[in-house]
């Protein structure tokens, strides 16, 4: 009796007093509540075809976890052998839908409190439904061998085409999520990827964040991967790797480790507005791949910010802090509009190179190896060494200053210069092609605004203005900062293409502008990829607020827009003038019909029949529009093209009062008018967004 009270005491202790064994097949829609935490899995959990398994906020999901020791990563606990294993997993054929909030997220975690204790997977199976995972803590989940071949290694594992995950956490994971199979429409979001201590450290494989080894499924979309912060402390591999179907990867932050790019793809990857800290590689490109658009990142520190071996691939307009950018000898395209501070421009291979800035290096500021290369507008300043190449290179409107020396090594082939500036001699080796300007180191303060401060821009009545070679037919149309080329500097009435990457008092190029919204709703929709004339490398994404921006030379230009979970849009014939911007609007209609994310239709209030008159607002304008009678609550807002608010009006509701007129009269939350420009108002009833509308201000 006594040994029994004490084996009893013992269960309690070690036993939570409020929780459900889980295990085996589930064959109908159920639902996992907080009333019954922990759901302790005891065995493999299977949520048959066409079942739903909801999982409410504050539930805690614990699988029964096993040591992981060896470097294999293959023992008798990974493998799924005979239906069986010892770490557990949630094998799904069905559908979950895991939403849990900011303040009651749900936990999916081990049983056993051991370190290195992993539990399997999430199994997301080809035949799975769309499955979402919103606020949900993910830890200590290793991989699973289903059978030879198949070896999913992700927390979350997509096997299947749909999965929405967005504000996870995946703490202490040997992956947090793997994509292999088919992908048509997968969303990655906001989460959190981090390792600290809890991995074996004899583990060979372990990435911590995102394995993509899906191969490309017909016209499949790409996978967005957006504003994700990758903090990785004990990785073995990137915390990104995609090596299969296409990514955007758009507004992330990586420290520690960057991306590896290594597809076999027909279709394009995009890397767009990411920040990389004290990352070895950025992104490396050291495999066999297509193509990759690499524009408007943030570099810094590490070893390369880029390092592209094999490779079609456009980098422009990134900022290079005391790391590299690096294409390997096999890459072709363009390397445009880049700022590399404190490290170096290397680009052998077949490549149109102009408009950067390399300084500060203690290294080699241009590097080229390749037979044929042209380096238009480049700056080399204040590096250890100015150049360094072998082959047939000709350098066309450069400035080559301030560096220590020429070359590192010896200088093998032809070298041209032509309507460059510079403050050495050319060598035996190089050829004077005519147009060069000499200068000593003491006239570098004439050329430029600020030379001691790394600011290159051309101060008035410098040597470089009007002073380039006629590459009229070959240069790109716009300068560093997408001003005009070519302009008439000096004011002689003949416009002629300045030296170095800034074109001096020109003006800026107009463009495209707008926003792009979602139909269902009238909400902004963020990091849809935007295509000039359906040509991959003139690209921007739209941001958090729906806002986007191109600058182009005068003409009509066609805008493709594609987003996962959307149709694709074509807004066709948009003229562009001479130095101005014209406005677009975009809509998109959603294609995602599933669980939680049914999108509202404004039929289910009624037709609030919403307008405003008159439309061009020249001073006011009334929005007019009808409440049904069971609504209690409006509230009406007016934005302007980007996204912001510019006004707010909550109108008094009473039975009386149904029709409801509200006198704009063109100005702000503050009082002062508005500028002219396109301004949308949304109406919004309870808590749905009902309809948005377009005015036109004129002043």
């Amino acid at each position: 009796m006594k040994r029994l009270s004490i084996f009893v005491a013992l269960f309690i202790l070690a036993t939570p007093l409020f929780s459900i064994e889980v295990g085996g097949h589930i064959t109908e829609d159920t639902i996992w509540s907080p009333e019954n935490n922990p759901y302790l899995v005891i065995d493999d959990v299977y949520v048959d075809e066409n079942v739903t398994l909801t999982i409410l906020p504050g539930t805690i999901v614990k699988f029964n976890a096993a040591p992981l020791y060896n470097s294999s990563c293959i023992d008798d606990y990974f493998v799924y052998y005979n239906g069986t294993n010892v770490a557990k997993m949630l094998w799904v054929d069905g559908r979950v839908s895991a939403n849990g909030t900011e303040n009651e997220p749900i936990t999916f975690t081990r049983m056993q409190d051991s370190l290195y204790y992993h539990w399997g997977i999430v199994y997301l199976r080809e035949q799975a439904e769309l499955s979402s995972f919103k606020y949900c803590d993910f830890e200590y989940s290793a991989l699973m061998l289903i059978v030879l071949g198949i070896i999913p290694r992700g927390a979350i594992s997509i096997y299947n085409e749909s999965v929405i995950v967005v504000n996870c956490n995946f703490i202490d994971n040997l992956c947090g999520v793997f994509i292999d199979r088919p992908t048509q429409n997968i969303i990655i979001k906001n989460n959190l990827f981090y390792n600290i201590e809890n991995l074996p450290p004899n583990v060979m494989y372990s990435t911590g964040g995102i394995d993509i080894s899906a191969s490309p499924h017909g016209e499949s979309s790409s996978i967005l991967i957006a504003e994700n912060i990758f903090n990785e402390t004990i990785a073995n591999y990137a915390p990104l790797i995609i090596a299969g179907a296409p990514a955007d990867v758009v507004n992330n932050q990586f420290y520690e480790g960057g991306i590896c790019a290594w597809m076999d793809s027909e279709a394009a990857s995009y890397f767009y507005d990411n920040r990389f800290i004290n990352c070895n590689t950025g992104i490396d490109g050291d495999g066999p791949t297509d193509s990759l658009y690499i524009k408007k990142n943030h570099f810094v520190n590490g070893y390369d910010g880029v390092d592209i071996n094999y490779a079609y691939i456009e980098i422009s307009d990134n900022y290079f802090e005391g790391c590299t950018l690096y294409t390997g000898p096999h890459c072709s395209g363009r390397v445009y509009n880049n700022f590399v501070n404190g490290g170096r421009i290397r680009t052998p291979g077949y490549l149109e190179v102009f408009n950067n800035i390399s300084t500060n290096s203690v290294g080699t500021g241009l590097i080229v190896s390749s037979m044929g290369s042209y380096f238009n507008n480049n700056s080399s300043i204040n590096n250890s060494y100015a150049i360094g190449s072998s082959g047939i290179i000709h350098y066309n409107n450069c400035i080559i200053i301030g560096n220590n020396e020429l070359t590192e090594h010896s200088i093998i082939g032809s070298f041209y210069f032509r309507n460059c500036i510079l403050d050495f001699e050319l060598p035996p080796e190089c050829i004077d092609a005519g147009g060069n300007i000499w200068v000593d180191s003491l006239s570098a303060d004439s050329l430029f605004v600020d030379f001691q401060n790394g600011d290159f821009h051309l101060i008035e009545g410098s040597l470089a203005i009007d002073a380039g070679f006629d590459t009229t037919g070959y240069y790109c149309p716009f300068d560093l900062d997408y001003n005009t080329r070519v302009g008439d500097g000096d004011e002689d009435g003949n416009a002629i293409i300045d030296i170095g990457p800034y074109e001096f008092a020109s003006p800026q190029l107009g463009g495209i502008c707008g926003t792009v919204y979602q139909t269902e709703n009238g909400e902004p929709l963020d990091y849809v990829l935007l295509k000039i004339n359906n040509q991959p490398g003139e690209f921007e994404f739209s941001d958090s607020a729906g806002y986007f921006e191109f600058r182009l030379p005068a003409g009509v230009y066609d805008i493709y827009a594609s987003r996962v979970f959307y149709d694709d849009v074509i807004v066709e014939d948009i003229e562009v003038i001479e130095g101005d911007f014209t406005e677009v609007e975009i809509p998109m209609t959603t294609t995602l019909v599933g669980i939680d994310e049914q999108p509202f239709q404004p039929s289910e209030i009624s037709d609030l029949n919403i307008y405003n008159y008159p439309n061009p607002v020249h001073s006011s304008t009334t929005i007019s529009f009808t409440i049904p009678r069971d609504i209690t609550e409006a509230e009406l807002k007016i934005y302007n093209i980007k996204g912001q608010l510019v006004k707010q009006f909550l109108p008094e509701i009473n039975n009386q009062t149904r029709v409801i007129d509200f006198v704009w009269n063109g100005k702000d939350d503050s009082g002062k008018p508005v500028c002219s420009g396109i301004y949308f108002y949304r109406l919004k009833v309870g808590d749905k967004v009902i309809d948005t509308k377009k005015c036109l201000v004129l002043r």
